[in-house]
């Protein structure tokens, strides 16, 4: 639930921005925050966990319904993307840990693995462009310094977040290191 208090904060916080321009960036970590947490609404809506529905890009669609609503949006991609990254590393991939999608149920272990994965990717690159896509250079930069500080606060704090932040750490430090 506390997902959805973070998201109506940020859905809050862009409807400021006609007054005060800087509640849109803001908006966006909130947002992130938020998309932590929000693909595990799918218990709470009687889906079963690991619900093909939450933990995909489908949250992404809704978000950005509205253009008014797109830093929101690419707070939740984000957000989202480091929730479905630590879901890739669970303790075994069977049963509760799978994907389950509406009348199939669970799609097994390599197609979860997949899913997550492909989705996991898409949430993070669509919200980092949505980023970019809304903000100057400067403005994503610190927007997203503040949104790599929620997600190693999210992957320190959840299971399977130390492999996924491993995994982060690395593919950061290769994309930015410089070449001789």
């Amino acid at each position: 639930m506390d997902a959805l208090l973070f998201l109506l904060l940020a859905m809050l916080l862009t409807g400021l921005s006609d007054r005060w321009p800087f509640a849109a960036l803001v908006a966006v970590p909130v947002a992130a925050l938020a998309g932590t947490t929000l693909p595990d609404l799918d218990m709470v809506l009687g889906l079963g966990h690991r619900s093909g529905l939450t933990h995909s890009v489908l949250p992404l669609a809704v978000a950005a319904a509205r253009p008014r609503w797109w830093p929101v949006a690419a707070g939740v991609a984000l957000g989202v993307g480091l929730h479905l990254s630590a879901d890739c590393f669970p303790n075994a991939m069977r049963g509760y840990a799978t994907v389950k999608l509406p009348v199939v149920r669970s799609i097994g272990a390599n197609w979860s693995y997949l899913w997550l994965g492909v989705n996991a990717v898409a949430c993070l690159a669509v919200g980092a462009w949505w980023l970019r896509r809304e903000t100057s250079l400067r403005e994503s930069a610190g927007v997203l310094v503040t949104v790599v500080a929620v997600g190693v606060a999210y992957l320190v704090a959840t299971d399977g977040g130390w492999p996924a932040l491993i995994v982060f750490t690395g593919a950061g430090w290769a994309l930015t290191r410089r070449r001789g």
